[in-house]
């Protein structure tokens, strides 16, 4: 099996990759057409935490100092972004609103 994934060209695998990751971004904008913007903090939600998970790709060293347990989460934007955006709807949105509650 190994010698069959490593007989596959360069250009062929990047095809693939190109054609993977493009879907993975559709679906996250298919979900974020769903999501209520207006009234919310989820605008500010969604650009920080895409910026703060931007920060592995523009500067790789900027976790360096950070102790080695706290590298292996830090060191992937996708769970940094994911981390962030967790917290900031518990600490801008909170855990529900106030008519989701209510059942208004």
């Amino acid at each position: 099996m190994a010698a069959v994934v490593a007989s596959i060209p360069n250009s062929v695998l990047g095809g693939a990759g190109v054609a993977m990751f493009g879907m993975v971004i559709a679906s996250g904008i298919r979900a974020l057409s769903k999501v209520e913007f207006d009234g919310t903090y989820n605008l500010m939600i969604v650009a920080v935490s895409i910026g703060v998970s931007m920060i592995t790709l523009t500067a790789p060293n900027f976790f360096h100092s950070f102790p080695s347990w706290a590298n292996i989460v830090l060191h992937s934007g996708i769970t940094l972004g994911s981390i962030t955006a967790v917290l900031l709807n518990l600490i801008l949105n909170g855990c529900g609103r106030e008519e989701d509650m209510d059942g208004n």
